[in-house]
């Protein structure tokens, strides 16, 4: 609190908490106080507040390209504005932008402004309500102590009798938003039966009911993700926050309900990736945040799983997320780690975030080797920090999930062993240059502050179909790769489903442009390009969880499904085409999404083609270093200098091609 005289704390396990006094109007002053307490004996029954410092009644999705449907929180009102007439309730917005004022021991202070929302919100008419609040709770000026209370804050949040949620003022007060909010309940009663209907495996059946279910309910399924878009599920320390919870409670301006229906609905969302005709998982970003609260959650209430993760793990899981000092990346995900990952991160302010990170990458390539270069990424906006770039910067987005983490493996290396030293800044390793890229596809919309695609008029690169020459063509080279309006589809209203389930029409005409640079399509390159399109693996789901069976070479089956998913690459999904997508096109989009999401297409100067990060550029090189599970894109920066790009896919050298003794291998230095 700004200006506050705060009296020091004595003790490890000492803190405070915010004795916040009764009104009866949401205008009235706040008045508080604060008490020691301890945490070790006898400390008196309080909750704990879980929020966003500033805006979050705004979307944190702004990069993801999506928002509410236009309108739609005022048609959700409007079902609820006669009744809320009648009994006064003002139904206009409510959101503070201004900063307020808490009296607090006598004490006329500064709080944000949203945090000034959440308490006339929360306190109670006819008592007082005990609360631990960072902002307030915490001397933030005095940088010893907020080490200190960070590093125990795991520990006042499992001791909480409840954790107070707050995601925001909404577009309406009174009545109206406890009854949207009553229709998440609604929502978690209607998954029920359709999962007490048709069982973990009827997936297909789900999918088909869900279809119905999400025109009956729309405004439900609409206000959903208007909840799960905002920026409290975006914030990096609500992880350990809602993990510890005994139990906790989601505030929405004066509506609430329960945070485990919010888990619940998510969790089934994540589980059955509803990714189909209606597309909702495409649009809820909350749900990498609420598998990684379910999982940990899990692990914690039960000493017979598994132990905690690791500390690369966790942070590489909330990358997404965001926090107002770049060190709290790693600090306020480091009380869900092992505790020997714990163990080596000392809290400390003082200390800058580039050398934290660069400390955390070292430590890890001296116990595991040289797999934290694949959590490397280009940055998407301005550097605050100075990380060398083979370090990854915890504070920069990463929108595409490197291989290792989905559990791809290759024998790229053949069997060679990592050999690696740090000389200050810089990393030397031994490995060989490959190849250089030549071209690169970059109409398709990746969610990373890349430059907005070219118009197609405007397009550095013809995008045209190869020439149907009859010739050239394999027999299972499917039509719709040569179709002469391929990159112009036709679209009615009528029957598209979803236009968000393929917008892949103008980016895949040029992808099949720099795949056949010459329009001829051969058996073998037709088979280079469907196995690239899916980095040569399938993707099987394990029934009735989030998790995925080891991935396998695919075969003639798999090679199939590939005509039907270019027809809907070109198209789009339509209703009639609903059981052709569950019986050949889900699969091979189900591989494709997985393995080349949000990444770019290229091809080499010697021919290849694969799958970088966004951000990779002609001119990149194709690099394998001993030891290495998959490539490496890498920017020359002089002769001997390289920046890291990212992991990449590769076709024709993932089985070890390129370990052949005519590529030196050299000492290669990243910087």
């Amino acid at each position: 609190m700004s200006g506050y005289k705060y009296f020091p704390l004595q003790q490890a396990n000492e803190t405070r908490l915010l004795r916040l006094e009764p009104a009866n109007e949401y205008n009235d002053p706040l008045v508080g106080s604060l008490i020691h307490v301890s945490l070790a004996s006898e400390t008196p029954n309080y909750e704990a507040l879980s929020y966003v410092w500033e805006d979050s009644s705004y979307p944190w999705t702004a990069d993801y390209s999506w928002s509410p449907p236009a309108g739609i929180m005022f048609a959700i009102v409007s079902e609820n504005i006669k009744k809320a007439e009648e009994d006064g309730t003002d139904l206009s917005p409510v959101i503070s932008t201004s900063d307020g004022h808490i009296l607090c021991d006598n004490q006329n202070i500064k709080i944000g402004s949203e945090l000034h929302d959440a308490l006339r919100r929360l306190r109670l008419p006819d008592r007082q309500r005990l609360i631990w609040i960072d902002a307030i709770c915490i001397n933030q000026s005095d940088i010893e102590e907020r080490g200190s209370q960070v590093g125990i804050m795991g520990e006042i949040y499992s001791k909480a009798e409840q954790v107070l949620i707050w995601v925001g003022e909404h577009y309406a007060s009174g009545r109206a938003v406890q009854e949207m909010l009553d229709f998440v309940v609604s929502l978690e009663l209607m998954i029920s039966n359709l999962m007490f209907a048709y069982g973990k495996s009827g997936r297909r059946a789900i999918d088909e009911a869900l279809c119905q279910a999400y025109i009956f309910h729309l405004i439900s399924f609409s206000f959903l993700r208007e909840i799960l878009a905002r920026a409290w599920f975006g914030r990096v320390w609500v992880l350990q926050e809602v993990v510890n919870a005994k139990k906790a409670t989601l505030y929405s301006g004066s509506g609430h309900c329960s945070w485990d229906s919010i888990l619940a609905i998510t969790r089934w969302l994540s589980i059955y990736d509803v990714n189909g005709p209606i597309n909702i998982r495409g649009s809820i970003c909350a749900i990498p945040v609420v598998d990684m609260i379910w999982d940990i959650a899990k692990i914690k209430d039960d000493p017979s799983n598994p132990p905690l993760p690791n500390l690369i793990d966790v942070l590489a899981g909330s990358r997404l997320c965001k926090s107002t000092h770049a060190i709290d990346k790693v600090y306020g995900v480091l009380g869900l780690a092992r505790e020997e990952d714990r163990a080596r991160v000392k809290i400390d302010y003082r200390r800058s975030a580039a050398d934290v990170f660069k400390e955390i990458a070292v430590d890890e390539m001296e116990r595991n080797g040289l797999g934290i270069l694949y959590l490397c990424t280009r940055p998407t906006k301005a550097l605050h920090l100075n990380c060398p770039s083979w370090v990854p910067d915890w504070s920069q987005p990463c929108y595409h999930t490197p291989y290792s983490r989905l559990g791809y493996k290759s024998s790229i290396s053949r069997g060679s062993r990592a050999s690696f030293r740090v000389e200050g800044n810089t990393l030397v390793v031994k490995g060989r240059i490959v190849d250089m890229i030549s071209k690169v596809e970059m109409l398709r919309r990746i969610p990373s502050g890349s430059p907005e695609p070219p118009k197609k008029n405007e397009s550095t690169e013809p995008s045209t179909a190869p020439e149907d020459t009859e010739d050239t063509l394999s027999t299972s080279t499917p039509a719709s790769l040569l179709s002469p309006n391929f990159g112009n589809p036709a679209k009615t209203k009528e029957d598209n489903l979803s236009e968000s389930l393929v917008p892949a029409a103008s980016w895949f005409s040029s992808m099949m442009s720099i795949a056949f640079p010459d329009g001829t399509i051969t058996p073998s390159s037709y088979e280079s390009f469907w196995r690239t399109c899916c980095c040569n693996r399938t993707t099987e789901q394990i029934p009735g969880t989030n998790k995925f069976s080891e991935a396998k070479i695919p075969g003639k089956v798999f090679a199939s499904y590939f005509p039907a998913w270019t027809k809907a690459m070109k198209e789009g999904m339509k209703l009639r085409d609903l059981e052709e997508y569950h019986s050949n096109v889900k699969r091979f989009m189900d591989s494709f999404t997985r393995y080349c999401d949000n990444r770019r297409f290229f091809r080499t100067g010697e021919g290849r083609v694969g799958w970088a990060p966004d951000g990779t550029v002609v001119g990149d090189v194709v690099c394998v270093l001993d030891g290495a599970e998959v490539p490496l894109i890498l920017r020359p920066v002089d002769d001997d200098n390289f920046e890291v790009v990212g992991d990449a896919y590769v076709h024709g050298i993932m089985d070890g091609e390129a370990m052949k003794p005519e590529l030196e291998v050299k000492d290669i230095y990243l910087v």
